[in-house]
């Protein structure tokens, strides 16, 4: 019985180690995993992509410096914080391709004011810490419009009350 036993132990054992070597054979044998490719982006954010990237080209040209971009939370999203000497300066940057509606800067209502205050209000510790020693300096909202293709900078594009 013992021998019967023993045997059979042995048969289990010999056949789970062949499965083992089946299993790392067709391992060695895949492909390495493709790197994970970004998200696509829409026509749409694309767009916006490369009107943010203007935008950034027409505030360095006047002197600012970038601090961030797309500084996410879940009140909102900040597209570009940047240094306009002591002041630290959030952009807001919007397009649009007819003024019917009144156009890009009439798009920043109280609504989108609102939720860019409580996204700066999130970030301004964090980067009050990373670029003023953590003394929260002075704040403006700024905003690049584009009406018909062509950028139009509003500084103090509003005021918070």
């Amino acid at each position: 019985m013992m021998d019967e036993t023993l045997r059979l132990a042995c048969e289990l054992a010999l056949a789970a180690r062949r499965r083992a070597g089946k299993r790392r054979r067709r391992a060695e044998r895949r492909p390495p995993p493709a790197a994970p490719q970004p998200p696509r982006r829409s026509p749409t954010q694309r767009t916006g992509d490369r009107h943010e990237a203007a935008a950034l080209r027409l505030l360095r040209a006047q002197g600012l410096a970038l601090l961030a971009r797309n500084l996410r939370t879940r009140a909102g999203e900040i597209d570009l914080a940047m240094r306009d000497g002591d002041i630290l300066v959030f952009v807001e940057v919007r397009s649009r391709g007819c003024a019917r509606y009144g156009g890009a800067a009439a798009s920043i209502g109280l609504e989108k004011q609102a939720r860019l205050a409580r996204a700066a209000a999130h970030w301004l510790p964090e980067l009050a810490h990373r670029h003023w020693q953590g003394k929260p300096p002075a704040a403006r909202f700024d905003a690049v419009v584009f009406e018909a293709g062509q950028p139009q900078w509003l500084r103090g594009a509003f005021w918070l009350a």
